[in-house]
């Protein structure tokens, strides 16, 4: 499989509805925000080079959120800037979800381990995207790069499904002290 036919299958998927948070694909891509983000994001790569987007903006202006181009995935959140992951540079994807004992919340955290640099993908980003479909599609990306570690990302794509804690079988319980515990139902 190649990217742009990844990016096609699962980009629609990754946008939460009513979440403030909007997914294109190239050619969906209007031309004003692609202007834009082709601006913020990557203006030394070539316009037509940017496959898909995924703008968490809060005007939806193309100025924050995840480029994915031919060559690299880049990143900009509010008041920072661009973070740039080549493909071919990725190490791993590391996504974790733990149950929070107080709120019973899931939090989620999701770190990109490149061969220049870590980086930890603010929740701010990540809050109005599927990142469990978000995941998958980054290590299916990563795959293409690696090909003598395709086969072992997929095998930890399938165990991950099933090491993730289920929330509906735990719930918070406050004992008479106020101290929060889990229980199972």
């Amino acid at each position: 499989m190649e990217l742009s036919q990844i990016l096609q299958k699962s980009i629609s998927q990754i946008a939460l509805s009513g979440q403030g948070v909007k997914s294109y694909i190239i050619p969906q891509i209007p031309r004003r925000l692609l202007t834009r983000a082709w601006r913020t994001f990557c203006p030394q790569e070539k316009r037509n080079s940017i496959l898909a987007l995924i703008d968490t903006s809060f005007f939806q202006n193309g100025k924050e959120g995840f480029v994915f181009t031919q060559n690299a995935l880049y990143i900009r959140e509010a008041m920072h800037r661009v973070k740039v992951f080549p493909y071919d540079r990725i190490n791993a994807i590391i996504y974790f979800q733990a149950l929070s004992t107080y709120s019973g919340k899931n939090s989620i955290s999701m770190e990109i381990d490149s061969k220049d640099y870590d980086y930890e993908i603010s929740n701010v980003l990540l809050k109005g995207i599927n990142t469990d479909r978000f995941n998958r599609m980054l290590q299916q990306i990563v795959s293409l790069y690696r090909p003598d570690e395709r086969h072992e990302i997929e095998e930890e794509l399938e165990d991950s499904e099933t090491q993730i804690a289920h929330p509906e079988k735990f719930k918070p319980h406050k004992f008479k002290d106020g101290d929060p515990q889990i229980y199972q139902k």
